[in-house]
Order: structure tokens, then sequence, then C-alpha cells
């Protein structure tokens, strides 16, 4: 078992120019960079890397032009909200929703640095990891391995490594920490909190599960998408699995939903941070069972990232055309229902006809989802 101190773990700053010479050393990273990037910023990143010497410095000089740029050219507004409810210096276990593969993070992160907070640790699966490319990125840029291979043995006892690895970040060390609600992203917009992830980070409890997950000061945070540039791929993906139960996606089809994530169109992009649990969690004095508590828990962190999901045009529309109704007609013009109705149509189109149905059902459900979850809490 790997110590989550050293390999799986992020880099150090010590680590940080043996790290970056060898990552700028393969020739076909570069040659990516520019075929993706435009000619000015690809010259900015191989001047800065010469004097990269800490996270901090790899943060700033390069994912930050990086991602300012991504803004630019594929984000309407970017916004955040809720982060007054956060204290400058305080370490947080930021549970989020799941929409990019990339995105969320370092955006979240950007909001964070931006308003004067550090940065936060990133929990990332090992899948986004095999290609030692990937590897050195986002170590790099502070991301720590999630296990979703191995025996059931071998994944118990790295949970448990994770799960203290975790609590020692957040209680005794400078750095919070964001991980998704769910292992992998919500593909068809159902952002629901799983209780298997909860139970792993109550695997390094000391003592009762409310007093744990209070020292962790949990703040679900709400990421929504005007739109999601993976939407179609996503669609075809579920259609490939309806085919073909065994059907996996590899690392490349994971690249290719990086790149499109990164570029794709993606309008209003919105961060909402909400106040930490604490209270909240005195609702687990009234189960005795760590299974229902932990329940109770997800139900929590999944109506606060529902109710402060942002929801737009295209939510609503979506929704009225799934269930061919006009209940939410005052909340979209008719030039929107005809060009987001058409928007809608013409990605059906790529399905073949055996699947049409059911990949206009997911589709719009994509969309559609943010908003029935929105209004499950409503009374």
């Amino acid at each position: 078992m790997q110590d989550l101190d050293k390999q799986p773990g992020i880099y150090r700053d010590e680590d940080v120019t043996q790290a970056i010479q060898e990552l700028f050393s393969y020739q076909n990273l570069v040659d990516g960079m520019r075929s993706f990037l435009p000619e000015e910023l690809c010259k900015l990143i191989l001047e800065e890397k010469k004097g990269i010497k800490s996270i901090h410095d790899f943060q700033q000089n390069i994912i930050s032009p990086v991602l300012k740029w991504i803004e630019k050219t594929s984000i309407s507004r970017l916004s955040a909200s809720g982060l007054g409810n956060l204290a400058p210096g305080e370490r947080y276990l930021f549970i989020s929703n799941h929409k990019d593969i990339v995105l969320d993070s370092a955006f979240l992160n950007m909001a964070l640095f931006d308003n004067g907070f550090t940065p936060s640790q990133i929990a990332i699966g090992d899948n986004l990891m095999k290609h030692r490319i990937s590897e050195l990125i986002f170590r790099i840029n502070k991301s720590f391995v999630v296990k979703r291979s191995g025996t059931p043995v071998e994944l118990y006892h790295y949970s448990v490594k994770l799960s203290e690895y975790i609590h020692r970040l957040i209680q005794t060390e400078t750095d919070s920490v964001w991980i998704a609600q769910r292992g992998g992203r919500s593909k068809d917009g159902n952002d629901w909190t799983q209780v298997a992830l909860l139970k792993m980070l109550g695997l390094s409890s000391q003592s009762d599960l409310k007093t744990h997950f209070q020292q962790l000061h949990v703040v679900p945070v709400s990421i929504s998408y005007e739109f999601d540039p993976c939407d179609l791929l996503k669609t075809e993906e579920h259609l490939r699995k309806q085919a073909d139960p065994q059907y996996k996606k590899s690392f490349s089809e994971d690249i290719e939903y990086i790149l499109l994530g990164l570029k794709g169109r993606k309008g209003h992009v919105h961060f909402h941070f909400n106040k930490p649990l604490q209270d909240e969690l005195d609702v687990f004095d009234t189960v005795q069972n760590n299974k229902k508590q932990l329940e109770l828990l997800a139900g929590i962190i999944d109506k606060a990232i529902h109710l402060n999901y942002e929801l737009h045009a295209i939510n609503y529309v979506a929704h009225d055309l799934l269930l061919h109704k006009s209940q939410y007609a005052n909340h979209y013009s008719a030039e929107e229902f005809q060009v987001l109705t058409h928007l809608f149509e013409s990605k059906i189109s790529k399905f073949p006809n055996d699947w049409k149905e059911e990949g206009r059902r997911y589709l719009l459900g994509i969309y559609a989802n943010p908003l029935i979850n929105m209004q499950s809490h409503v009374k």
C-alpha cells in the first residue's frame, strides 16, 4: 500500500522543479499545447516554466493564464456567490456536484484564489492518472488520488488512509480539500451524493460521526453550467451502454471529454458556496444508526446543492420539451424556446433512428434534472 503522503499524494514545493522539467520534456505535450492554445499563450507558458519553483508559481503563472483564456473564449460569465460564508485561514471540505472533469475544481480554486483564500487540494480518480503527462499536471496542481480499482481489501485499506489524509489536512495542516459528491460526473444532470463517499470520509472518525463531520467543516458547493459542452458525448456514451452493458469508456475518451470541456461553449458558469455544515448536523442526534446518519447527511448536502443551482432558460425549455408541457413558459421567451428547441433537435438528429427517443430523453434530462431536483425541495 502506497503512502498518501508520497506517491499518490500531491507534489510538494521541493518536487516541483524536477516535475516541471519532466513534464515539458514530453514533445507531445508541447505539440498538444501548440495545437490547442493560441500562440501567445504557448509562448508565455514556455517562458514562465523556466521560473517555476513552487506549486503557487505553477498555479499562478501557468494554470491561471490558461483558465483566464478558457473563460474569455468559452464562458459568457463566470460568477461565484456565498464566499462570505467562509473565513480566510480556515480549512474546509468542499463537496460539490461534478459537471466537468477538469474545470469544476480548477474554477473553484480560481474563485478561492481570486478572493484571498488558499486553493484546495483536489481529489481525483485514478483513471485520470494513467498517463504520465496527466499525472504530472494533476499532481503539481495539488491533486491526490482516489483509487477506484483493486481488490475489496486493497480498496478498503486505501479508503482508510484517504479518510485519514483528508481529516488530517483540514484539522492540522494548511489546505482545504475539494471532492465530488460521487465517483464521477453526474452525466444525466442528476446531482446526488453517494453515501459510500460519506462512509469513506467517516472511516477515520475517532469519535461520533456528528463530531467528525463537524470537524471536517463540510461546505456543499453548487456548480452550474448554462451549456454542457459534453452533452452529446454523454448521451452517446449512455446509448452505447444501453446497447452494450459491458462498454467502458477508455482513457482516450476521457481526454476527448477533457478537451471538449475546455474549449466548448459553456455560457454562464456559477459557483455557490454554502455555509459550513455545523448545527445542521444536530439531526444526527435523532438516529443512532451510522448508515442512517450518513443518509441524512447526503440529503442535507443534496438539498443545499439543488436549491442553489443557477437555472437558465435552457433548463426550463428542456423540462417542458421532455414532459410535453408548457409548465415553465414564463421563464423563457418565444425566441429562446425556438432557438433552444432547434439546438436540441439538431443534436438529437445525430442519434441512430432506433435510439432517437432514448437519446432525446437522456439529452433533455441533462438540462431538465437540475430543475426537477430543485423543485423536489420546494413545498
